[in-house]
């Protein structure tokens, strides 16, 4: 009400409060201020009001991943440069479902000249873990928003996907489309301002244990534009899991051919290996990951 409203009005000015009706030691008469300068400082007060209201953020759930509504900005989330957001870009959008769980941190195990290699021990489903490795001209990601992932400042890169396999499937008769639908989901890590369109596979390949798609796609920009991309999917199975674990990795279709960008997403999916699996009794899930015991997924 009015009397509230002049009352802040009168903390935000530093005015002082009434002399006390009995006797009580009186306080300086407060300044003489015209209208003007009272709307000025209720309009002071209300916007410092309302910034300090949005800096309370509700708790977050167990098995809630952190959304860009929890977190001060686009570069917190992403680890890239806000000038690239459109309007409205990163809205409410969460972390990309990758299926990937740690059981430890991704760690950079060796490297020579221009490539590293990335190495990383995942849960998956039936009760095992597996230690995969993968060499990249490109950096680590890190950051809340990456679980496996490499990339540079162009938009190359490589991550990471965990999906369970249909049951009566293998790798080598799992349709085409069904790599689509896991790697192009609105939740997936193409999906972060819209589902990706026109996704087209341009081949399918066995090679011993491994299964490679070559895949072309838009997906929409920050600015809510279509961009073409193209990628390499390369896929396995470990034995007795349930699981496929894919390394996608691609650029626009602008760099597909000029940039070298097809030869390193092709040296990225022909480096992929399995170095191994082991029986754990840790299932694949949020709070299995290191980083949810850790306090680090929602950073």
């Amino acid at each position: 009400n009015r009397m509230i409203a002049f009352a802040c009005v009168g903390l935000a000015l530093g005015l002082a409060p009434a002399p006390h009706p009995h006797g009580a030691r009186s306080a300086p008469a407060p300044p003489d201020l015209g209208r003007r300068q009272l709307g000025h400082a209720g309009i002071a007060l209300a916007s410092s009001l309302a910034l300090g209201s949005r800096q309370i953020q509700p708790a977050l759930g167990d098995d809630e991943m952190r959304t860009s509504a929890n977190i001060a900005g686009y570069t917190a989330l992403t680890g890239e440069p806000g000038s690239s957001v459109g309007a409205g870009a990163m809205s409410g959008k969460s972390r990309p479902r990758t299926g990937v769980c740690l059981l430890e941190p991704v760690a950079v195990v060796s490297g020579g000249g221009k490539s590293i290699t990335v190495q990383s021990l995942i849960a998956l489903d039936g009760g095992f873990a597996a230690t995969t490795r993968f060499d990249s001209p490109f950096p680590l990601a890190t950051g809340m928003y990456y679980d496996v992932e490499v990339r540079n400042r162009e938009g190359d890169g490589a991550f990471i996907e965990v999906e369970r396999v249909p049951t009566g499937q293998t790798i080598a008769s799992l349709p085409s489309a069904w790599f689509l639908q896991t790697v192009f989901s609105a939740q997936g890590r193409f999906g972060a301002y819209g589902t990706p369109s026109s996704m087209k596979v341009l081949s399918s390949t066995m090679e011993g244990t491994k299964r490679f798609l070559n895949v072309r796609f838009s997906a929409l920009t920050p600015g809510g534009s279509e961009q073409e991309r193209c990628a390499i999917i390369v896929a396995l199975v470990p034995p007795g899991s349930e699981d496929a674990i894919m390394l996608v990795a691609g650029s626009t279709a602008l760099r597909w051919k000029k940039a070298d960008a097809e030869m390193n997403s092709r040296a990225i999916v022909d480096s992929f290996q399995l170095d191994g699996t082991r029986a754990v009794k840790i299932p694949r899930r949020v709070k299995s990951d290191y980083r949810f015991a850790e306090g680090k997924l929602f950073e």
